[in-house]
């Protein structure tokens, strides 16, 4: 295994100006959200990429831009882009969005989601295939609970229902603290580092062959966004942490979800030491019926990133099934 490369040496390094590589959405825009709630009315920006036919709406998880959704963008958007239409947007608080100092919950940014789907014309009976991450996960839970008829199929990516912690409860509140304390960028680094991805694979030489290590790719994008993008609000990070600690998705509302919605995909990684993978037994268990559950071994928090082709391929199958479900119902 090769030794991780400092930060100066991941910026000389030839490969860190083009880490990240930009794709032109078809469509981009701010879209006005929250007009009769409560911090409103607010700016959401948006980018749409791709044309075909089949809608995917991917919500990005606490404190990641829709960038985050780069491998996304461009294996959906771009190189099957006559397939699938992606839509990806900044969550209030971070990124391009506005950045109300009011109360966030996972409820009102699901609210968000629909504003943003109404403003683009994404309104129809079973069109939208929704992937959620992590805060994103809960978003997805909610907004599938609120327009459960415009869903096509639903996947909670490492997500909860909500948070329960096998440690201690002051040591679960030491933890949540610490993930939201202001650290500096070598710390910040490696804590992102350890909460989102398994030791081995961080540790294994980059699958691209540019840099020493997966953890030296990681932290290389994570510097190119920094140095493109708009700069994290902590205020943000604050609120939308609160919303994610506040979030409760009972039985009751999981029970509705598997009544509603078809097709419904739970995946986790056994390595996930930002939300345990045993949360998705509690969300399977809820749900009840038809839900198909997927554990990537060994994995940790990010399989759109740790195990990215996996992931496109194990997505790719279950929206087939289910739009060929939707034509033979509709047929």
């Amino acid at each position: 295994m090769s030794k991780p490369l400092t930060i100066k040496e991941i910026l000389a390094h030839p490969a860190f100006p083009t880490v990240l590589e930009f794709h032109a959405p078809d469509r981009q825009g701010n879209a006005p959200v929250a007009i009769d709630r409560a911090g409103g009315p607010m700016a959401i920006a948006y980018e749409v990429h791709g044309t075909g036919p089949v809608h995917l709406v991917w919500i990005m998880g606490l404190n990641a831009p829709k960038i985050a959704w780069y491998r996304q963008i461009k294996y959906f958007g771009h190189k099957h882009g006559n397939k699938y239409t992606s839509l990806v947007f900044d969550n209030r608080g971070v990124g391009d969005s506005d950045k109300p100092l009011v109360k966030y919950s996972t409820s009102e940014m699901a609210k968000d989601v629909i504003d943003i789907l109404d403003h683009i014309g994404w309104t129809k009976t079973r069109q939208l295939h929704v992937v959620g991450v992590s805060m994103g996960g809960m978003i997805s839970q909610e907004l599938a609970y609120l327009i459960p008829q415009r869903i096509a199929s639903l996947t909670l990516q490492s997500t909860a229902s909500s948070l329960v912690s096998t440690l201690p409860w002051l040591s679960h509140i030491a933890r949540r603290i610490e993930m939201i304390r202001p650290k500096p960028l070598v710390e910040r680094l490696e804590a992102a580092k350890a909460n989102l991805f398994s030791p081995e694979w961080l540790l294994a030489p980059d699958e691209l062959g540019e840099f020493s290590t997966n953890g030296d790719r990681f932290v290389a994008e994570d510097l190119w966004r920094m140095e493109k993008l708009q700069a994290p609000v902590y205020a943000g990070t604050l609120l939308q942490g609160l919303a994610v600690s506040w979030h409760y998705f009972g039985p009751e509302r999981l029970k509705v979800l598997g009544e509603k919605i078809s097709d419904i995909l739970v995946a986790t990684g056994t390595n996930d030491a930002l939300i345990e993978h045993r949360h998705s037994d509690v969300i399977v268990q809820g749900i009840k019926g038809g839900v198909q559950k997927r554990v990537f071994e060994g994995v940790g928090h990010c399989l759109h990133f740790e195990v990215v082709n996996e992931y496109h391929q194990m997505l790719e199958e279950f929206w087939k099934r289910a739009v060929e479900r939707h034509q033979k119902v509709s047929a």
